[in-house]
């Protein structure tokens, strides 16, 4: 009895080390390298991330680091800045068609224009929308102090 209670102990740690292994390698926050597209070369692709490569410093604009930081943040990716060098979590990192489209829009000045352009529009109708709000909220407000000065009336 006492062995199957030490053996069954032993799996119940080996399984909680293992996912706390594994929770630490996917959390752990890694540099963030620029990816771009490999060339293509028929090789016989079994993964997503054979298609792309990191690329060499001489391969990206000198703001890219600037660039990018812009992009994580329209993305809600959590990231840490140290020295001007950019960490994201591991598990975002292994994604290597994620990194290639974050590269890609921190290089892009298409994509910073059509965001401004966005931006732009949704400022627009985010004005619009609390004009409006702002009218309902005086409204009830004049509603409010009509009903309390009837109720000071009556109350006299």
């Amino acid at each position: 009895m006492k062995k199957k209670i030490y053996i069954g102990m032993i799996v119940l740690i080996l399984l909680l080390a293992s996912y706390s292994g594994y929770y630490y390698s996917q959390n752990r926050y890694v540099e963030f390298r620029p990816v771009i597209a490999k060339e293509y070369d028929r090789q016989i692709i079994f993964f997503d991330n054979d298609l792309y490569k990191f690329a060499e410093p001489n391969e990206v604009p000198p703001n890219y680091y600037k660039h990018l930081k812009w992009v994580l943040d329209r993305c809600h990716v959590d990231y840490l800045e140290e020295n001007g060098i950019i960490y994201v979590q591991n598990k975002r990192f292994n994604d290597m068609n994620l990194m290639w489209n974050y590269t890609t829009r921190a290089t892009s000045s298409e994509f910073f224009k059509l965001e401004r352009e966005m931006d732009s529009t949704n400022l627009i109708y985010e004005k619009e929308y609390v004009d409006s709000q702002k009218k309902i909220m005086e409204s009830s407000l004049i509603e409010i102090k009509e009903d309390s000065i009837k109720r000071a009336t009556f109350s006299k």
